[in-house]
């Protein structure tokens, strides 16, 4: 998404600038996870007493845990996390205007890795916006001592282009308090004058909050921690509104994120070593979405997405919001995280945090592939399937393990040999065989399996259709009941004919259910279709008989009636399947689990 901003900026009477800027997006967030590489087996606890206002236990076992980072060799320097804007080359990350879509070049000094103001030539900003970060810049005002009060190297640094923190030559420099150096410009004095003499070198590092508006109103204030030199001078200081010169200006709505602008105020002031930190939020890696009232109140469903093609991490949120908001079912919906970054990422084939969730679980929903888990998380899905709990697969969970064969769980693989075709094969009814229908386009059309039309799972089932393609099933056992025939068809739209071939005579199981035998010698209520990509789930008929399975699965189908409300909760725009390649596309997207909450 893109966000074009425009801001106003007051600095003097005589100096008013306007701009239009544009969200550049970057590949860091403030609500990026702290996380780390999964360790091999995590260390803590998971009997001690619940954190206040927290999903966290004291010293929680399975709470992600913080970022690495490399700090700098340096004081000041920055740390490996860092987005840097101004390494004393260039200035390519900034700007001091825009034409139409383009930006146009900064034309102030660089030279010996400062920049410098040219008098004149207009403030300069950065393309890229952030908003709550740790801020770090280095500024010195001109060794020659010229004029007095605010005309003695007067410049500012002015966060998401309205908050100002002043630059300005306060070495014996007598002006108003709120608009010496390191006062919040108009607002606020600093604690005490920490400046250094005219040409010296000085520091800022600042936390940044910005402000939170909701309903065009604002409810909360931006704040600020600022030090100078390495003295605190403004400690969580809530600002009053955007800067402005012998008056004030209240809040007006804007975006969470602006660009940074240092001021053109007439005067050769320098600037180097900037750069900042978006600030972390401590993200929960999982969505819950609590159930109200519904046949399945008391119910949880935990639901495990990760697949690199066909959307899971769509689709799964959106079931989860039908069987809890219309139904009452508690769900919680695992994703794979990508543990350097935090950010949701399929290709990331090795960690899904929260599978602890399935001791408490009463139904199992999967749709990922070819997983590598670490044996620790699956432990917790090896446990499960062996106490014989239900369990529903959606489309590419026929292949939902491939584990190297000298691992501890190296059974659940797709293609195991001893214990034969492994998770797929074994508990859901086959493994991965081929795609039966031409991959991309030959959609698929649900027939009702006459033998089996009155199974609880069918009622009020009807006109099931998807873009995916039939996958082909052979090792199905005699005792399952197959409730979906899947029907190739000639294009990608639900009114195109059937193709006319032998690949339709027979057709293939779609959708089955049955009770194998797990490891423990239990037996467990499966359902399995094929279908389930996060586009599919746009039809009707097939969120029915997903739902239907569900309550099926926790011995709930006397409460299944053909009018069930199966409809779309929230927003649901599901993106065609395919694989994302790309290594830049998953941190572009910058996805999270509180993302699907909407």
């Amino acid at each position: 998404m893109r966000h074009v901003t425009v801001i106003s900026v007051t600095v003097l009477p005589m100096f008013r600038l306007s701009i239009v800027f544009a969200l550049c997006m970057g590949l860091l967030s403030n609500a990026t996870l702290w996380a780390q590489k999964p360790p091999a087996e995590p260390q803590g606890y998971t009997e001690t007493p619940k954190l206040p206002g927290q999903p966290w236990r004291v010293h929680d076992k399975y709470r992600p845990r913080p970022q690495v980072i490399k700090p700098a060799d340096e004081i000041g320097a920055p740390p490996s996390d860092a987005v840097v804007l101004f390494d004393g080359t260039n200035l390519d990350a900034w700007a001091v205007g825009r034409k139409g879509d383009e930006f146009v070049a900064a034309p102030w000094k660089v030279e010996k890795g400062y920049m410098e103001v040219k008098p004149g030539s207009g403030s300069i900003f950065t393309r890229a916006e952030f908003g709550d970060c740790q801020l770090h810049l280095e500024f010195a005002t001109p060794e020659k001592v010229e004029g007095n009060s605010q005309g003695r190297g007067n410049s500012g640094v002015i966060i998401m282009g309205r908050y100002e923190i002043q630059v300005l030559d306060s070495f014996n420099n007598d002006t108003y308090p709120d608009g010496q150096v390191s006062s919040i410009y108009g607002q606020y004095p600093p604690q005490v004058n920490a400046a250094r003499g005219p040409g010296e070198w000085q520091t800022y590092d600042i936390i940044w909050e910005a402000p939170r508006f909701a309903d065009g109103k604002l409810v909360k204030a931006a704040k600020a921690t600022v030090f100078l030199n390495g003295v605190l001078v403004h400690h969580g200081r809530e600002l009053i509104g955007p800067m402005a010169h012998q008056e004030t200006h209240p809040y007006s709505p804007h975006p969470p994120v602006g660009p940074l602008l240092l001021q053109d105020h007439g005067n050769t002031t320098r600037f180097r070593n900037i750069w900042y930190r978006p600030l972390r939020t401590e993200e929960v890696p999982w969505l819950t979405v609590e159930g109200g009232e519904g046949p399945g109140k008391g119910k949880h469903v935990v639901l495990i997405s990760g697949d690199e093609e066909y959307r899971s991490e769509e689709a799964l949120p959106q079931l989860a919001k039908i069987l809890s908001k219309h139904h009452g079912f508690k769900c919680t919906v695992l994703f794979a995280i990508n543990p350097e970054s935090g950010i949701i990422d399929p290709n990331y084939s090795s960690n899904i945090p929260g599978l602890q969730h399935l001791k408490e679980a009463d139904l199992m929903v999967i749709a990922t592939r070819f997983r590598n888990l670490p044996d620790w998380q699956m432990a917790f899905i090896d446990e499960y399937v062996n106490a014989g709990k239900p369990m529903i697969g959606l489309r590419t969970a026929t292949h939902a393990f491939n584990i190297p064969a000298d691992r501890k769980y190296a059974k659940y693989s797709w293609n195991n040999k001893e214990w034969l075709g492994g998770f797929g094969q074994q508990i859901l009814g086959d493994t991965w065989i081929s795609h039966h229908g031409n991959h991309g386009s030959e959609s698929t059309r649900g027939v009702i399996h006459a033998e089996n039309k009155e199974h609880p799972v069918l009622r009020g089932v009807s006109d099931v259709w998807g873009p995916t393609d039939v996958y082909g099933i052979v090792n199905l056992s005699k005792d399952a009941s197959v409730l979906l025939d899947g029907q190739i068809l000639k294009g990608m739209k639900a009114e195109d004919a059937a193709v006319e071939d032998k690949r339709n005579n027979p057709m293939m199981p779609l959708a089955w259910v049955h009770t194998p035998k797990v490891p423990s010698g239990k037996e467990a209520r499966v359902f399995c279709t094929t279908m389930g990509a996060s586009i599919d789930l746009q039809n009707a008929g097939l969120r029915r008989l997903v739902t239907n399975a569900c309550f099926w699965a926790v011995g709930l189908e006397d409460k299944i009636t053909n009018d069930l409300n199966v409809e779309i909760v929230g927003e649901f725009k599901p993106t065609m399947f395919g694989f994302r390649n790309d290594p830049k596309f998953w941190p572009e997207q910058n996805l999270h689990p509180s993302d699907f909450a909407k």
